[in-house]
């Protein structure tokens, strides 16, 4: 009974002991909450693709200049329609604001006339090479992007290539009793390097979205060739003057890209958008002329051709379809 009497008293001693023991140990990791996930990613992805179909125009004047005499005036003209196919991305940094975003197109098709006064004018052939490449950098400093509602400015570079295929627009490469026989391609072809300082803004209200920007041109570098002339070559002061080499162009240019889409959100990851886009450039284009006069009788220096004005506008319906992740 005795022996019993003291087993009892000591378990009941360690029973009283047991919290003081237990707070000198340390505090166990409790277990993880039924909630419990990776936080979300600051970053944000977007990739797709986009048809242009757009309207394209081209117009220039230039004053004909054979050393101190001025021959006269060519106005250089061409319309298109032009089938788009585009390829564009974006990352968004939802904690800065700020995004990079890229985009490059190719002609698919093109179709329309030109004309070069006094010179040749006709159909737009099928060999036109239209496209465009560039880059931009954004911060969207007013609202938050992971909201859904977001506005600011971007920086970025544009490379537009407009070569519309001039159909019958050639250059002389060869004659026969004073008579052009052979010639080579001439393509109405410019090449423009754009600088663009915009500003954007974007909004989502599920499941729609829509975004806007407006990019100014503040310096544009452009150079290429003017369709040619042949077979009929211009005719000055009763002189017929024929190209023997393609009209290279140069010169600088100023403008403005602006472009608008709302979207639709069929599910979480997919966007359909539709909406507009126009590009304008404008500036001053100096040509060189490498000619020979009355046939290929008379061989005379390079023509210089002083630019009077220079523009060219693309425009038309855009339609993107775009992943989202």
């Amino acid at each position: 009974m005795k022996r019993t009497l003291q087993g009892a008293v000591a378990t009941l001693a360690m029973l009283l002991a047991a919290p003081v023991l237990a707070a000198d140990y340390p505090e166990m990791r409790p277990a993880y909450p039924d909630t419990w996930q990776n936080p979300d990613s600051d970053l944000r992805f977007e990739f797709g693709t986009r048809y242009w179909m757009s309207w394209g125009q081209h117009d220039s004047g230039y004053t004909v200049v054979n050393g101190a005499t001025t021959l006269g005036d060519i106005n250089a003209t061409s319309r298109d329609q032009t089938h788009i196919g585009e390829l564009h991305g974006k990352i968004e940094d939802l904690s800065t604001n700020t995004y990079f975003s890229g985009k490059a197109g190719i002609g698919l098709s093109t179709s329309g006339t030109y004309a070069n006064a006094p010179g040749a004018s006709g159909s737009i052939g099928r060999n036109s090479a239209i496209g465009y490449a560039g880059a931009d950098f954004g911060w969207l400093p007013f609202g938050n992007m992971r909201d859904g509602a977001a506005f600011g400015g971007f920086v970025g570079y544009q490379y537009w290539k407009d070569a519309p295929d001039v159909g019958t627009g050639q250059y002389t490469t060869g004659y026969t009793a004073g008579t052009p026989t052979s010639f080579g391609e001439a393509k109405d072809n410019l090449d423009i390097h754009a600088l663009r300082l915009g500003v954007k803004g974007m909004a989502e209200f599920k499941p729609f979205d829509v975004q806007a920007e407006v990019a100014a041109i503040p310096y544009a570098h452009i150079s290429g060739t003017m369709g040619g002339s042949s077979p009929t070559g211009y005719t000055f002061g009763g002189n017929n003057y024929q190209e023997r080499s393609p009209t290279t162009l140069s010169g600088r240019g100023y403008g403005v890209m602006a472009e608008g889409l709302v979207g639709f959100h069929p599910t979480e990851n997919l966007t359909l958008r539709v909406g507009g886009r126009a590009w304008y450039v404008e500036g001053q284009l100096d040509a060189k002329y490498s000619t020979t006069t009355n046939a290929g009788a008379t061989t005379v220096p390079t023509l210089n051709l002083p630019s009077n004005f220079a523009r060219f506008f693309r425009y038309g319906a855009l339609f993107e379809l775009t992943g989202n992740f």
